[in-house]
């Protein structure tokens, strides 16, 4: 993630110390917490990421009250044809969302055709489960795609605005569900008010970002300069490209919702049609902003909480969670295959370093 430099200028002898607002507590903190983190190597960082996830997922066991053996029994039960369609479903969205992303690249002056990109976006997913070590799914995505370029700046915006399209639909999707749904109602307010947020951020906020870095920060500013006169602007500038990604990131989301659907059938839960489009976008968001390794632990915690505000089942919903931890890993294992069968060059091991992801 790229980081203003909010730090204070060195103080002279010559300083004029006219009106000077002291720097509010939250500013310290969070000035605090991004030097710690900076401090961290990225071997640290991943160390950390894996335990908050093994205690995320081992809690769940330990403080779930949910009776292991019923589980089981649950998971050999369940309709395993409707789990293979659900698997090959979840593959195909990967062809979805790669077609966002060559329409993205396309912009920056890419021309790979979209078997390629597909490829990619395994691969990716292979590095994030397996591979985290050395670099992430987004960097192997960037590394990959302007191997043998000079487009790299214009390789991490396509990256980054493939990844902030699909979260802008995850948001207006939850929103929707929560907004449209006969039974929303009932939900805490502590889960739809962080939705409604991201909603209004993506939606209002990110579209106004350019003038608000020109006003806040000045136009000589890092962060301007790269909203204003980088490759980025044509986000801004071409009318069509975003709305035509945001279809097809809803296109996606549908592909994926109907995978959630999959699950629940092929456990035969009944959980209202309305609910996938909540809790779904709901728990991707979760796993995708909260420090953890590919988001599991946080993902199966979330999985259960919110299957238990239906009425599921705790053994149940634990099942439902372990079986989309299953698909994931399923699809991240077809990402191996891919990356092997295609004699692919591991990017360099420092690449994560330097990277702004």
């Amino acid at each position: 993630m790229v980081t203003a430099n909010l730090e204070t200028p060195e103080k002279t002898a010559d300083s004029v110390h006219v009106n000077a607002a002291p720097v509010s507590f939250p500013r310290k903190a969070m000035s605090r917490a991004s030097e710690f983190r900076n401090r961290l190597s990225p071997a640290t960082k991943i160390k950390l990421k894996i335990l908050l996830s093994v205690l995320m997922f081992a809690s769940l066991f330990l403080f779930g009250k949910v009776d292991l053996n019923k589980a089981q029994e649950i998971a050999a039960k369940a309709n395993m044809g409707i789990l293979a369609a659900t698997a090959i479903l979840f593959l195909f969205s990967f062809v979805v969302t790669a077609r966002r992303w060559q329409l993205l690249t396309r912009a920056l002056g890419f021309n790979k055709p979209l078997f390629e990109l597909v490829k990619l976006y395994f691969v990716g997913v292979f590095f994030n489960l397996f591979l985290p070590s050395t670099v992430g799914g987004d960097v192997s995505r960037c590394y990959y795609l302007t191997k043998g370029t000079d487009l790299h700046k214009e390789g991490f915006y396509s990256v980054l605005a493939d990844r902030a399209s699909g979260l802008a639909v995850l948001f207006l999707t939850a929103t929707v569900g929560l907004l449209l749904s006969p039974d929303a109602a009932s939900l805490p307010w502590q889960l739809k008010w962080p939705v409604f947020a991201g909603t209004f951020g993506t939606f209002v906020v990110l579209p106004m970002l350019p003038f608000l870095s020109r006003t806040m920060l000045g136009e000589r500013n890092w962060i301007s300069r790269q909203l204003n006169d980088s490759a980025a602007t044509v986000f801004w500038k071409d009318k069509a490209l975003i709305p035509i990604s945001l279809v097809w990131s809803f296109l996606s989301q549908i592909v994926i919702v109907l995978c959630h659907i999959g699950v629940g059938i092929s456990l035969g839960l009944d959980i209202p049609l309305w609910y996938y489009f909540v809790f779904y976008p709901s728990v991707a968001v979760l796993g995708f902003v909260t420090p953890s390794f590919n988001g599991i632990g946080i993902r199966e915690w979330a999985y259960t909480y919110f299957l238990l505000l239906v009425g599921v089942d705790r053994a149940y919903a634990l099942t439902y969670a372990l079986m989309w931890l299953g698909l994931t890993t399923f699809s991240s294992v077809f990402g191996g295959l891919v990356y092997i069968l295609s004699h692919m060059q591991p990017p360099p091991k420092n690449m994560e370093e330097g990277a702004s992801f």
